[in-house]
């Protein structure tokens, strides 16, 4: 319903586009790259490892602490999909995984291949790429992020096949220093897992139920052979509805800057989003999710040797990995405590969308809290926290100074009773805790001279 406040705020977000551009903060959170390793010097012949960045070598990052936040629990370490960058973790400022959980308190780190990205021929992954993943990568990194923190121990997040690789090197190698594992949108059973996923029209992901409903319809209609499929009615359909989609929203600026950092992001990850189904079928072979024993580099490694805590999260709307595949996860991981979440959202969603901010974000922060080791405080630092109290002492009674020169002795005041009858009584200090007020001082010079 259009009203004179919709209308406003329309024209508003119109006029805020067409004259100071994006309406979405696409800044990505301070970070610095901490690690590059580790190297391998064949990386070039391995797999599809040509494309890693600079030969071979991966990137861990730190991000900033926030300034104000207390800080507390052990460091959190975001694994990326393989050929998707990480920026779904930072989609953007007041949507963004790395500020919320940086706003929390925690010590943020990520590590990611994302110059794999961008290539003209994108290409799943394969065995190579997830032994790699693995046996090198996760535990240096793992270990690296430890080490920066006094080996504490590091709460791994996973995303889609970062989730799995994280699952993996965690059932491979007990004494990596691991709090907790999270594993977003990750299938633990390939059946119901497609190769080739094409991205959601705009419509039916936030159109709305009325547009989402014409768009469904419209691709349904079959296509004549002799027609090109972009001039089939599901594309024509497509191509009209995401105008009107966006009509529709034109009042929610919160709306139009989530789109703006979600075709961002679809430029930077190109065709590789649509191969997500694939790489998982190339790195795994069929049954081996379900019996929980996969091979890696010619070795079986059992997930039900996780002992780790470990959250399950399942996107709702997700077709890339339905729900029901991220839930064969809690029979598999047998050894593990497992906890299973939906989440509303996609694929992509599950990790970024407006709606994880309320769901899946203060879940994911509890779960961390949970299986925080325990704060260990130092008993001497503990007393020099302490303020110490102030100890009066009494005022050193006065001498005679030397060369004549007579210094007067102030008399400290007395109670009635032990006064001297030759001098004055004075009254007893206050019981205020300020010091009672002194007697008068005695002459030191007469009037007059004598004669």
């Amino acid at each position: 319903m259009i009203s004179p406040g919709t209308l406003a705020r329309a024209l508003t977000n119109v006029r805020d586009r067409v004259l100071e551009g994006p309406i979405a903060d696409l800044r990505r959170m301070p970070r610095v790259a901490i690690d590059t390793g580790p190297t391998d010097p064949d990386a070039w012949s391995v797999g599809r490892a040509h494309g890693l960045a600079r030969a071979g070598q991966v990137s861990t990052y730190r991000y900033a602490v926030h300034p104000t936040a207390r800080l507390r629990g052990a460091p959190v370490l975001l694994v990326s999909p393989l050929g998707a960058c990480g920026v779904a973790f930072d989609l953007r400022r007041g949507c963004s995984l790395v500020e919320h959980l940086v706003g929390e308190g925690r010590h943020v780190h990520q590590v990611d291949d994302e110059d794999v990205i961008g290539h003209d021929a994108p290409l799943p992954g394969s065995p190579a790429d997830l032994a790699r993943w693995v046996d090198d990568i996760l535990p240096h990194v793992i270990r690296l992020v430890s080490a920066h923190h006094d080996g504490a121990p590091v709460h791994v997040v996973g995303w889609s096949v970062g989730g799995l690789a994280s699952v993996l090197a965690a059932a491979d190698d007990p004494t990596l220093p691991i709090a907790s594992l999270t594993a977003l949108a990750t299938p633990f059973t390939l059946e119901s897992v497609p190769e080739h996923v094409p991205s959601r029209p705009l419509a039916i992901s936030a159109g709305g139920p009325v547009l989402a409903t014409v768009q469904t319809l419209l691709g349904l209609v079959p296509t004549v052979p002799p027609i090109p499929e972009f001039l089939s009615v599901g594309s024509v359909g497509a191509f009209l509805t995401t105008p009107l989609t966006v009509a529709c929203h034109l009042a929610d600026r919160d709306f139009l800057a989530q789109l703006e950092a979600i075709d961002d992001l679809r430029a930077l990850v190109g065709g590789q989003a649509e191969l997500v189904g694939a790489t998982f079928h190339a790195m795994v072979a069929p049954g081996e999710l379900e019996r929980g024993r996969v091979a890696v580099d010619g070795r079986r490694i059992d997930l039900a040797n996780l002992e780790r805590p470990v959250l399950l999260v399942a996107g709702e709307d997700d077709v890339v990995v339905p729900p029901r595949t991220v839930r064969a996860g809690a029979t598999t991981l047998s050894g593990a405590e497992t906890s299973l979440m939906t989440a509303p959202g996609g694929h992509l969603g599950v990790v970024c969308g407006r709606a994880s901010r309320d769901r899946l974000w203060p879940a994911l922060c509890a779960f961390l809290d949970r299986h925080d080791p325990p704060a260990e405080i130092e008993p001497d630092r503990r007393r020099s926290r302490r303020p110490r109290r102030a100890v009066r002492r009494p005022l050193p009674a006065a001498h005679a100074a030397e060369g004549g020169r007579e210094q007067v002795e102030r008399p400290a005041p007395e109670h009635p009773s032990s006064g001297s009858p030759d001098e004055p009584a004075t009254a007893p200090p206050r019981a205020t805790g300020r010091r009672g007020r002194p007697a008068p001082k005695p002459a030191t010079r007469t009037r007059g001279r004598e004669g």
